[in-house]
Formats: structure tokens, sequence, C-alpha cells
């Protein structure tokens, strides 16, 4: 079992990290066709299993799953995503496998492994650890266990890792390089004008690629840089390069540019028979017929991914191998070049750099030898390192750390211009497109090194120095103290360290928030920076007194109101927002199971007694027997009475409180009280809290101790019950929109400030037409209490907003904002917002925002 398993893992993951674009392009055959045979579904699929063709096992495998149902598939179907590098899929495949399939035992341990490298790849570091060390329980492979560990390592190490840095810039290249298949091995010609790169290119982005297809081999292709700096559309090499009926990939041009060295591969079905390292040199014409390299080719063993370079003051290539005598699957090796094409033999880089994983992809630049791995502690799959020679030895490898390397499979480093300059490919999600999954295929990055940055690390903690999880950070740039340009917000429920890449020749503010603290704000700048530097701060919030929780004791026989369950007029229907108090109630009786309640509902005085009376027990009942069937509580246990108009609410001290001291303590809402108050407003606020209905215990513990904010809510003009609040001018909206910062905010604060209220804040423009215009109106009013200034619109460079700055908008008062959108550069859906800043601020400083936002779909 042992050698199998260490068998099993070197070949089905070298192919995708030696970047060959075989194994890990879907490169399919035509998979059975209206069979529902199983033996024969499932006798497809183990065959394309072992000759690397994941597609079509992935597809065989979930009919055949589709026919019978067996459990013992789902492990099959998971592991084919993962080589596929479908994350998402992947690690859905593998929850349901583990939930339906808890024998996953030794037999099938390996799983575990790759599920927990799956989890590792979505960030999900915790989980991967745990699945990791299952694993471990029942491994008895010394490799298997050697990689595990370091994965583990990695979680631990990385799980706090920023995922921007300001060390590095990258940027996806252009489209017409870059396509819905994985490109690899980009490296740049000496004057900086041509970029080398090797791919399949398809027909068609949904066309399924075939190893054995002539027509679609993997092949070595050429982009211009055009006067304007950008790549232009890559051509093929000729067939002195790219022979036909030969797989052609990885190459490497020389420091001169006068010789390009490069792979040809013959496939076995989608698996890699032999790999042979060639070169050819360049004359007036192009590039010459292809030699192969003496002294490192074998039929024995793998030759791959050549780079050139130097070591002892000769040239040298450096290359990838599986040859017998190695540390693991795949090490990289140097032969030193003897002359007319002839190298030396083999030498292994030795245990410093090579690993029991897979080692690949060297580029040598400047006594700096730059490599991939899977064998080392990782962000996440393959991770880029470095090692730098001293003349006699190789230095420990080092993990290019955050920019450079992401969660998933990061490869294929070239390095150019003094080290600052150069390009890598990566199957991170964001920009890049794919054949299959966002992280299935690599695309072709460039980056950039800045000679000067600035980053910031922020770290959140409480007054006692323990950190605190659930925060949020926002940055800000600012000028004279107001914001200028759009800031950026992170919020983490896993860490609370905050990493940002910050611009040069800019002032900051930063705020730190946290749920049950008072926030704080800090300011700092990067003006005439001299050098690099990475800033610190460190926030310690103050906790907020106001939200600490306050437990009441409920005795026997005390009548507790339930403030949210309010009815309409003449209704007995549970409202939706009264589901949340019912909840609580359920939640309450099952914490205390022997309790008995009496649910006793009231009326207002309009309307005739009995029919009141009547009504009353209604709103009890409908109360009583949501209790039973959706909050599972045994009809013994409720009593309910309708008491009608007989029994007005006596206005508590906190519900004097919340209600703004419109109530007085002590207060009984009767009807001559009711219609003594001045305003209709204030009227029909008594009125609904007569509505009401309240909880007696009549059995069971003699005292309860509960939450008071679980059994008394806040009700103010702006909660979610709609509820009126007594206040000078216009009324405030039912409730402030999420995309404003007054959302949450409390109702004194409100109160002083502009609210804008839109018609619609989110606008479906449907299918657009690339290059076209659309030109669109967001209108709202001003709810608040005092006027509302707009200081700036900011948007994106393809959204054009008119509207007059100068206007000030009384309360009540309408306005409108007109946006026009032009899709000249769009490739492909978006949602774009569009942040409104006001004159006036929040107590902390802080202006009003407002955000709208609109999205389309692109067609040609």
């Amino acid at each position: 079992m042992t050698s199998t398993l260490t068998d099993t893992l070197r070949n089905l993951r070298w192919p995708l990290v030696a970047v060959l674009a075989v194994a890990a392009l879907p490169l399919v055959a035509q998979p059975l066709a209206g069979s529902s045979n199983l033996e024969q579904l499932l006798a497809a699929a183990d065959s394309a299993r072992v000759s690397y063709n994941w597609s079509v096992a992935l597809d065989n495998y979930q009919q055949a799953y589709d026919i019978e149902e067996d459990e013992d598939l789902l492990p099959l179907i998971a592991q084919m995503n993962y080589e596929l590098r479908d994350v998402a899929a992947g690690i859905r495949g593998y929850t349901r496998a583990f939930r339906k399939t808890e024998a996953l035992d030794s037999t099938n341990n390996i799983h575990r492994f790759y599920f927990g490298r799956l989890l590792k790849m979505d960030r999900q570091y915790d989980e991967a650890v745990t699945y990791l060390q299952n694993f471990l329980q029942f491994n008895r492979d010394s490799v298997l266990g050697i990689l595990a560990r370091a994965e583990i390592e990695g979680a631990r190490l990385y799980r706090d890792a920023p995922t921007e840095t300001g060390e590095v810039e990258l940027e996806l290249i252009d489209r017409s390089v870059n396509t819905v298949w994985s490109e690899y091995s980009p490296v740049l010609s000496p004057d900086g004008n041509s970029l080398y790169f090797a791919t399949v290119k398809a027909t068609s982005p949904v066309e399924l690629v075939d190893a054995n297809d002539s027509e679609k081999f993997i092949r070595i292709f050429r982009s211009e840089k055009s006067e304007e700096g950008d790549w232009e559309r890559p051509e093929p090499l000729e067939a002195e390069v790219n022979r036909p009926g030969v797989h052609t990939a990885n190459p490497n041009v020389s420091a001169d540019g006068r010789r390009l060295y490069y792979n040809r591969l013959l496939m076995n079905s989608n698996k890699v028979a032999q790999a042979k390292i060639y070169y050819s040199d360049v004359d007036d014409d192009g590039w010459k017929s292809g030699n192969p390299v003496s002294g490192i080719n074998s039929d024995d063993y793998l030759a791959l991914q050549p780079a050139t370079g130097e070591l002892f003051g000769n040239e040298v290539l450096f290359f990838v191998s599986d040859m017998p005598g190695g540390f693991g699957g795949y090490d990289i090796y140097y032969a030193t070049y003897e002359g007319d094409g002839r190298y030396g033999s083999p030498v292994n880089l030795g245990e410093t750099i090579n690993t029991v994983g897979d080692e690949t992809t060297p580029f040598y630049f400047d006594g700096t030898l730059y490599f991939s791995t899977n064998g080392l502690p990782t962000m996440g799959g393959t991770d880029l390192f470095y090692s730098t020679w001293n003349g006699s030895n190789w230095s420990a490898p080092t993990n290019m750390g955050p920019g450079f390397n992401s969660s998933v499979d990061d490869q294929s480093l070239s390095i150019y211009n003094e080290g600052l300059v150069g390009f890598m490919t990566s199957n991170r999600p964001g920009e890049g497109r794919s054949v299959k999954s966002q992280t299935c295929c690599d695309d072709i990055y460039a980056f950039e090194v800045p000679r000067l940055y600035a980053n910031l690390v922020v770290g959140l903690f409480n007054t006692d120095r323990q950190p605190l999880n659930n925060g949020t950070i926002e940055l800000q740039p600012i000028r004279n103290g107001r914001p200028v340009g759009s800031g950026s917000q992170k919020t983490r429920d896993d860490g609370n360290r905050f990493d940002f890449g910050l611009d040069l020749e800019t002032e900051y503010s930063i705020v730190a928030s946290h749920p049950g603290y008072f926030p704080d704000t800090v300011e700092l700048s990067t003006l005439g920076l001299q050098e690099s530097k990475s800033f610190e701060q460190v926030f310690f919030l103050r906790v907020d007194p106001s939200t600490i929780p306050v437990y009441d004791t409920i005795q026997i026989e005390e009548s507790i109101a339930l403030e949210n369950i309010l009815y309409d007029l003449d209704k007995s229907d549970i409202r939706p927002d009264a589901e949340g108090d019912l909840q609580v109630l359920a939640d309450l009786m099952k914490e205390y199971p022997d309790l008995v309640i009496e649910l006793s509902s009231h009326t207002d005085f309009r309307g005739q007694d009995r029919y009141n009376e009547s009504l009353s027990k209604r709103r009890a009942d409908s109360a009583r027997r949501w209790l039973i069937t959706k909050g599972g509580i045994e009809a013994a246990r409720i009593k309910f009475a309708g008491y009608g108009e007989t029994q007005p609410l006596v206005v508590s001290e906190r519900l004097s409180q919340r209600t703004g001291g419109v109530f007085t303590a002590g207060d009984t809402l009767s009807e001559p009280y009711i219609n003594a108050l001045p305003t209709n407003e204030q009227k029909e606020l008594a009125h609904q809290l007569n509505r009401r209905t309240e909880f007696k215990v009549l059995e069971g513990p003699t005292e309860i101790i509960i939450r008071r904010d679980i059994i008394e809510r806040v009700i103010d003009g702006a909660n979610r019950n709609g509820n009126p609040k007594p206040a000078a001018g216009p009324s405030l909206p039912d409730s402030i929109s999420p995309m404003s910062s007054l959302h949450g905010k409390p109702a004194a604060e409100v109160a002083g400030l502009p609210v804008l209220v839109f018609e619609q804040r989110n606008i479906d423009l449907g299918a657009v037409r690339k290059g076209e215009q659309k030109s669109f109106t967001y209108s709202f009013i001003n709810r608040g209490s005092v006027p509302a200034k707009v200081m700036l619109i900011q948007a994106c460079d393809c959204t054009t907003v008119t509207h007059d700055d100068s206007k000030v908008y009384q309360p009540g008062e309408r306005g409108t904002i007109a946006v026009t959108f032009d899709s000249t550069e769009k490739e492909e859906a978006e949602t774009l917002g569009i942040d409104i800043f006001l004159e006036q601020s929040h107590p902390n400083g802080r202006p009003v925002t407002e955000m709208i936002e609109y999205r389309f779909d692109i067609t040609e």
C-alpha cells in the first residue's frame, strides 16, 4: 500500500505543477455516448483516470453515480475535480462524500489528503488542518506523511498572511495572449519585444481537447510588443520548432537571444511517455530546426523545463527530471555546457533545494534560482520560492510571499531588468478566463517590483490585549481631512490581522470598528517617503457599555410584554416581524422544559368591546399555534387568553426611554390618555403598543434569567416594525438602506442628519452591446430633518455622473442623479458602484455616504 499511495501521488500531481498543459487542461476523449451500462461506464472511467483523462473520468463516474447512487463513487468524483483544479466543485464533492460515507478509513485515506489540500487552496486553513491531521492518523506512507505535515505547517504559517502587498504589482496580461485554456512557461526575449509561451489554441472556447489530435497539439507561441506597449495576437513558431505530431512546450531563451531551448513530448493517451530537451539556433530567417541536447536526454526518464544559467563560472542548463536517485517525484538538476550542443552528466541540486515533493519550473537570474514546489510549506497549492548561490552552496529556499503566491498554484516565474519586472503563471481566481472553473487553468501575469513601496499591517485588540475577530478596518485616502478617491474596507471573522498595500504620496485615515466596541481612528501618511516602509498600527478598542447584555429575572405570575409581537389594525395574523420574538420564546421554553405559560393578547380601544375581546383571543391563539407548529412546543404547555381593551399598557421606565420620553414611566395608555395626546403620530404609536401580546409564567421554575434585550426591543423610527418616531420635521424612513452609512446608527444620531431615500438603488441595465452607451437616472428624497448637500460623487471611468453639486435639498425635497455608462472597455458582466459623499458628517467626522449601483451584461 505504501508504494502504491506514493506512486499515485507522484503520478497524479506532476502534470499540474510541471506546467505541461497536458493533464492540467481538460484533455479528453469522447465518453461513452448514451450508454446506461454501469460496468461499461465504470471501466471507461477507470481507464480514463489512469491515463490522466480527468474530464472523461469525471463524466463517466458521474453518470455511473446517477444510475446507482453508489456512495463509493463520491470520493472519486471529488478527486477528479481536485485533479482538474476545480476547487469549489472538489470541496462540495468531498463535503458530500465525507458526510455520506463516514467509513472513509485507511482504505480511502488518500482522499482526506486531497480534501485537506483543496480546503487549503480555498483558504479554509483550520478545516484543512483538521482533515490533514485525520489523514496522518491512518497514514503509513512516509512520503505522504512528510507532505501532509508540510501542508499543515503551511496552513499555520500563512493562515493570517495578507492577500495583497505593495511589494509587487501583478497584472493579467492581454486576452489576446491569455485564453480560456492554460498558458505556460512565459519567457521574454533579451530585447524585451517578444514573449514566448506554450499553450493549446482550440478553435472554440467550449471545445474539448484531445492530446492525440494533431490539430490541437501543445505548441510554442510568440507575441510581439506593439509600439503602444501591448502584446499583440500570438502566432505559433514555425515547424522547425513546433514539429507536427509532437507536443512542444516549456520555452527558454538564452541570455544572448541566439538559442531557444524547449521540450518535445510524446504522449500515451494524456500521459507523458517521453520528454526530451531540444534547442534551436537562430539566423536571419528565424529559428533553425531543433536538435536534441546531448548528455541529458534519455528514454529512461523525463527531462523537462530547461533553463539556462551559470555555476562555477560555467554555462549550465537547469532542468527538471524524475530520473532515479532523486529526492522525490521531480527534482531540479543542472548539467554543464561543454560546447556543440553537448552537456556533462546531470547533477542533482541536492536536498537543500529538492524535497520528497515536486520541484519544477526553474529559472536562474543573477545568482538566484527561482522555482516552484509543493514539497515545502506553502500558502496554498504550489508556491514560488527562491534560493541564492554563494559560489559553493545554495541558501535555504525562501517563500516569495503574498502577491507572487496565492492560495492555489503559482509557477513559472521568469525575471528581467535588474529583477524588477517579469512574468509568472497562476490559476488564482479573478479576472482570468477558464474553460471549466475559476481555478482550473493557468494564465500569464506580468509583474513589477516597485523600487519604493509602502505596506500597512493592522492588528485589532481590546484593552485587555485580547485579539478581536469579526472586526472591520476601513482605509480611506484623505486630503485636508476630507475623503478623496475610493477607500477600501476589510472585515474578517477568522483573525485580527489586516494587510493593505499603500499608494505613495498619499494621506490616509484608518478607522477600526468592532460590534460592541467604540471605534477608533488614526491617520498616516506616505508623503515624502525616501525608502520602502511597512507601517504597523495596533488598535486597542474600548468596550461600549451600552452593548453589554443586561439580564432580568422573570418570576411566577409576572407578565412580560413581547414588544415586537404587534398586530395590524383589525388583524390577528402573525406578522413576519413577530416571528423573531416567538422563536425566542420557543427557545426559552425548550431551555426550561417544565415551563408552562399563558399567552395573552390585547387590543386598542377602537371597536366594540365584545369584538375586541374576540379579536384578542384570536391573536393569542395565532401566537399559540405558531409556537406549536413552528416552534415545536407541546400544546399542553401553552394557555391563552384575550383581554380585549380591558388592560391598557402601563409604560415601564425602559419603554419610556425607548420612545424618546413621549410616554412617562407609570402612564397608562387608556382611552382618555391617548385622546389627550397632541399629535396623531403619538396617538397611533400608543394604539400599536396596546395591540400587544404578553406571556406569563404559570408553572415551572420560580425564577428564569433572560437577557433584557430579548424581551424588550428598542422602539424607534428606524426599527424593523416601521413604528413612527415622534419627531419634528419629516419622519424618518421605515428602514435605512444598508447602502447608506446611516444604516444601523442610533436614532439620536440619525435625527440630526440628512437621510437620502432612493426610489431605486440598484438598476439592472440588462444586455448592453459592447461600445454602447446607456443613460439612466436615480431619484431620491431627503427624509431627514436637516438640509442635504452633495460634496462629491465618485464612480469608475466608464461612468459619467451629472448632478448640480451646488444644490441644497431641504427636508422633504426631491432630487435626481443622471448617469451615463460607456461599455467600450468592458468585456464581461459587472456590477458597478457610485459613491455619494454629503457635506454633513457623523459625530466621528466621517461624511454621510450613500451608495447606488448598476449592473449589466455585455453582448457583442
